[in-house]
């Protein structure tokens, strides 16, 4: 009577899991479970269509540069490869930074009655790159140089 309660409850345990198949027998008190399972639809959500039905979803895997500025005084116009981008205070803190492509850059720093800064840097990808400087104050009778045109 225990063998039988045995098998029943193997029984009852794998037909609750959903592994056993329609060939499943009791064989001398042991459930065999035949390795060959069962998939109802051709398309497996996380890993996508199988063969032969074949279709992938876009993924575009980009490289991105950072540009963090450090530049006193805080309003100074930030430029880069000549196109405005903001003030320098927008891109001090700790999660504000200036997402560019990865390359070479012509970096400039605007501000009237201060000295215009240009450096050309390259920024690695998947990097950040920081300029730490302070703006210096123009003599009386200077005038600041114009900002650069912007380059294609």
């Amino acid at each position: 009577m225990g063998a039988v309660n045995k098998v029943m409850t193997i029984t009852i345990g794998l037909l609750m899991l959903g592994a056993v198949s329609v060939s499943a027998q009791p064989r001398r008190g042991v459930v065999i479970v035949p390795h060959s399972v069962y998939r109802s639809f051709p398309y497996d959500p996380f890993w996508g269509s199988w063969y032969p039905y074949t279709y992938t979803y876009p993924y575009v895997a980009r490289s991105s540069a950072n540009l963090r500025t450090d530049v006193t005084p805080k309003d100074t116009e930030v430029y880069v490869d000549g196109f405005y981008a903001g003030q320098a205070g927008k891109f001090n803190g700790m999660f504000q930074r200036l997402h560019l492509r990865p390359g070479g850059h012509s970096i400039t720093f605007h501000l009237e009655g201060f000295r215009t800064m240009t450096q050309e840097v390259y920024v690695a990808p998947d990097s950040t790159f920081t300029i730490n400087s302070t703006m210096e104050r123009l003599a009386a009778g200077e005038a600041s140089a114009p900002v650069p045109a912007p380059t294609r």
